[in-house]
């Protein structure tokens, strides 16, 4: 076996191709097979308990997945949120899931679901099409870098199979690895896996939208405004989502207790939840798909309700996920921002009835919204929503409320094993040839540029008009927004702006009195001789995506940033070939 195996080494753009396709073929058919056990499962839990005694089927869910993952099949790693567990695989494990991660993960989900945890779906999927791709790139000998290509194509698969989005499934796939990035060379093989997936799970469940939702069109600007408010309302529900969770899961992970014991007792924890809100069991939307049909205040649960719900939510999923069991917190995610547009457009309709022509459109937008800030993946939550409701018509909305969201909520996020960019990555970090970083110099390939250096002495007010100047009569200078500041010859740091604005609040006098001198924060700078190993170290101890580089006399000559390195490695590997 092991000598065919080498002869099918895929090293190649089309073998790739076609090898992706055969990963969104397998994780297609798993999408189904989930759905089905799934639908029988929550069949059988609510036909066996009914009344009050259904909101103790999540801890006998607990339980089960407990004994299942740390007694019987040992497999810890399914436990939990599976995107995370795939985002921590592709960054520090090369992509690499155990075989077994991906049985397990399915009946340990569909035990959690079924039994009426709060999760999602979507996490239990990825990590299946991740273990499903990591247990074939093991039979074609692959590198770590294509293991890691095709773990996220088999993550997409999930994705656009099991929500009937085979663009946003590969879109997620590649902005969810990172706050601020995408993983651009996996895109391809993400869109085929993404593709054949969806086919295979659509040939059984049709290609219907995931959610029945009337059509919604905007009709004036207000609408969008309207948009931009929700978004900001997502901000402090989408940081106390992000934060009690991350408490909760800290919490469990720290108690000394067996481990098979936690999902059950994150299921009592659930199923109290539940008995006061009924709504919040399980990882359905059908609750936020009726809230898409909204008409008027009178005809609507109350605010309170919803706000009730929203934060009942929350805890149902956190005591479920955070406790160890098997789902997905991208779900919820969903649900949270559909009930918050919904409780929003109550609200306006209250103060201002009328002004929305489409209120249940706002359960829509926020459902949008509230993933792409929580999740720090914009388009992926824009794309996600339109396809899974057919409401393209929603798209300028949904796109303005969910950069709303993520410009104010960029400090936080659901997925913790997110990193900043991909020169954060220890993935892309161990393959970068630090001798080869060596051959090069900081001087060589920094952003030669003139750069404005503020007078301590001088007031904020003087210092607002010379930076004024500067712009206008050098358009090519550096791009940082931040400015050096001497006391003579001596250099002190970078003006702090949030310093600038504190300070002139608490100041009689403001600009015209506070001194460039008392709002600098220190900035290191980086000399332009160094290497870009060492440029590359230096940045990351100080926890800096872009510095000011100085020559041998101190005098700053330019910027240098992590896109640069990068982009100047990527030059040197090209040559060397």
């Amino acid at each position: 076996m092991k000598k065919i195996s080498r002869l099918f080494i895929i090293n190649s753009y089309m073998p790739k191709m076609f090898l992706a396709a055969f990963i969104g073929l397998v994780t297609g058919g798993v999408a189904i097979i989930f759905r089905i056990c799934l639908e029988s499962t929550t069949e059988f839990v609510n036909k066996t308990f009914s009344g009050p005694f259904l909101f103790l089927a999540p801890a006998i869910g607990g339980l089960l997945v407990g004994l299942l993952l740390f007694v019987f099949a040992k497999t810890p790693e399914a436990a939990g949120q599976g995107t995370d567990r795939s985002i921590y695989a592709f960054h520090h494990r090369g992509g690499v899931l155990r075989k077994r991660v991906a049985p397990v993960k399915l009946l340990a989900s569909t035990i959690t679901l079924g039994s009426g945890g709060s999760a999602g779906f979507e996490g239990p999927v990825s990590q299946i099409g991740s273990g499903i791709a990591s247990t074939i790139c093991r039979f074609f000998k692959m590198t770590r870098a294509v293991r890691r290509q095709f773990g996220l194509a088999g993550m997409a698969a999930g994705l656009g199979s099991i929500f009937k989005a085979p663009l946003a499934g590969a879109l997620t796939s590649v902005e969810i690895l990172y706050c601020e990035d995408f993983e651009s060379s996996a895109f391809g093989t993400s869109i085929i896996a993404s593709v054949v997936g969806f086919t295979v799970y659509s040939s059984v469940f049709g290609t219907a939208p995931t959610f029945n939702v009337p059509d919604f069109y905007f009709v004036n600007s207000l609408n969008l405004f309207c948009c931009a408010l929700l978004g900001l309302l997502c901000v402090p529900a989408s940081y106390l989502y992000v934060k009690f969770y991350y408490k909760v899961e800290d919490f469990f992970t720290a108690w000394k207790i067996p481990n098979w014991a936690k999902p059950a007792i994150g299921g009592i924890l659930c199923g109290a939840v539940a008995f006061f809100f009924p709504q919040a069991m399980g990882g359905t939307w059908d609750y936020v798909e009726s809230m898409t049909r909204l008409v008027d205040p009178e005809h609507s649960p109350s605010i309170l309700f919803l706000l009730g719900l929203v934060i009942a939510k929350i805890m149902a999923t956190s005591f479920t996920v955070g406790s160890g069991g098997a789902g997905g917190v991208f779900g919820p995610s969903l649900f949270l921002g559909g009930v918050l547009g919904a409780a929003f457009a109550v609200a306006f309709e209250t103060v201002l009835p009328g002004v929305l022509q489409e209120p249940g459109a706002m359960a829509l937008v926020g459902m949008g919204a509230f993933f792409a800030g929580a999740a720090k993946a914009p388009l992926a939550g824009v794309v996600m929503v339109c396809e899974m409701t057919g409401s393209y018509q929603l798209l300028p909305g949904i796109m303005l409320a969910a950069v709303v969201h993520v410009a104010f909520s960029r400090k936080w996020g659901i997925y913790r094993s997110q990193v900043l960019n991909k020169f954060s990555s220890p993935a892309h970090r161990l393959e970068m040839d630090p001798d080869l970083l060596r051959t090069i110099s900081v001087g060589s390939v920094m952003q030669k540029s003139k750069v404005l250096c503020l007078d301590a002495k001088k007031t904020i007010h003087e210092a607002e008009k010379d930076i004024d100047t500067f712009n206008v009569e050098f358009t090519d200078s550096a791009t940082m927004h931040t400015y050096p500041v001497f006391d003579d010859e001596e250099y002190l740091g970078v003006l702090d702006w949030s310093l600038v604005l504190r300070n002139i609040v608490s100041i009689e006098g403001g600009a015209n009195v506070l001194l460039v001198s008392d709002c600098v924060t220190h900035s290191p700078l980086l000399p332009a001789s160094v290497d870009l190993h060492s440029a590359m170290k230096f940045m990351l101890k100080h926890s800096i995506n872009e510095v000011y580089v100085k020559n041998s006399a101190g005098k700053i000559v330019g910027t240098i940033s992590s896109a640069t390195i990068l982009h100047a490695y990527d030059k040197a590997v090209k040559n060397e070939k």
